[in-house]
């Protein structure tokens, strides 16, 4: 019974993405997948999502140190669990995408050292903060957290393989900029170091692994018509659902600051 009702959430959740999408938005996609490939770029550099002001102009210029605690609650969701999606999004893969991912999966995994993996960097930000695992629940968003379980949920099914592909590849590809502005505040407010070490990295590493991705991943699944639409429908579920959860960051703390002070 509960798989059931797991199974009619998971099916509407599906279907109230898949209803947020644009009419027409993936009518004329490219077939040829370098094409497909820049096709899925250029959709997410016109998404409003893309260079949002939450990151721009709040993060960067006006957040103060309770924000950021804040913010680093809801990225939680995924950020500290990144490895666990990859681990189970290559079951079944092979060739160039399961290496991929592969790759990607070791690099969370701190390539082999202990104090390097990436949800124990991760982890470094919630003591810099006193964050108390109970405080995670409580404070969680539900857009944070549909961000959250929509990785999980596109990750851990077979049949949801394309859709993962999109979402999680979106993710990265999105990450390098928006950190940018993370690592600005954090100095900006004379943040311990040993907190921000974790952005600092994913800047440059997601930036590479964004990078393989699309061309290790994407690319050659692009070449199926099924592939194509459930690697956009990932995409966009991606860019939706990251819109929809920093309009509500930016309502709560950001329109503080359209001023220039707060209010």
């Amino acid at each position: 019974m509960i798989h059931e009702i797991a199974r009619l959430v998971e099916s509407a959740t599906g279907a109230a993405e898949d209803a947020r999408i644009e009419a027409g938005l993936l009518d004329g996609m490219p077939t040829e997948p370098a094409a497909y490939v820049s096709w899925l770029k250029a959709l997410a550099k016109q998404h409003r999502v893309y260079k949002h002001p939450y990151y721009t102009d709040f993060i960067s210029n006006h957040a103060d140190s309770e924000d950021l605690r804040r913010y680093m609650i809801q990225e939680s969701v995924i950020d500290a669990r990144f490895d666990d999606l990859l681990a189970l999004m290559q079951v079944g893969t092979d060739g160039a995408a399961k290496l991929e991912i592969a790759a990607n999966y070791w690099d969370e995994m701190g390539n082999g050292r202990p104090d390097e993996v990436h949800t124990t960097l991760f982890r470094r930000i919630f003591e810099v903060f006193d964050v108390r695992e109970e405080e995670v629940a409580d404070q969680l968003t539900g857009t944070a957290l549909l961000s959250g379980n929509l990785a999980v949920m596109l990750s851990r099914y077979r049949c949801r393989y394309a859709e993962a592909v999109g979402y999680l590849g979106m993710t990265e590809w999105l990450v390098p900029d928006r950190f940018v502005c993370v690592v600005r505040a954090w100095e900006r407010l004379g943040l311990p170091e040993v907190g921000i070490t974790y952005h600092r990295l994913h800047i440059t590493v997601d930036s590479q692994h964004a990078a393989g991705w699309f061309h290790n991943v994407v690319k050659p699944a692009a070449t199926s018509e099924a592939m194509r639409i459930g690697i956009a429908r990932g995409t966009l579920w991606r860019l939706n659902s990251s819109a929809r959860y920093l309009d509500e960051r930016f309502a709560e703390t950001g329109a503080r600051w359209a001023d220039g002070s707060r209010r």
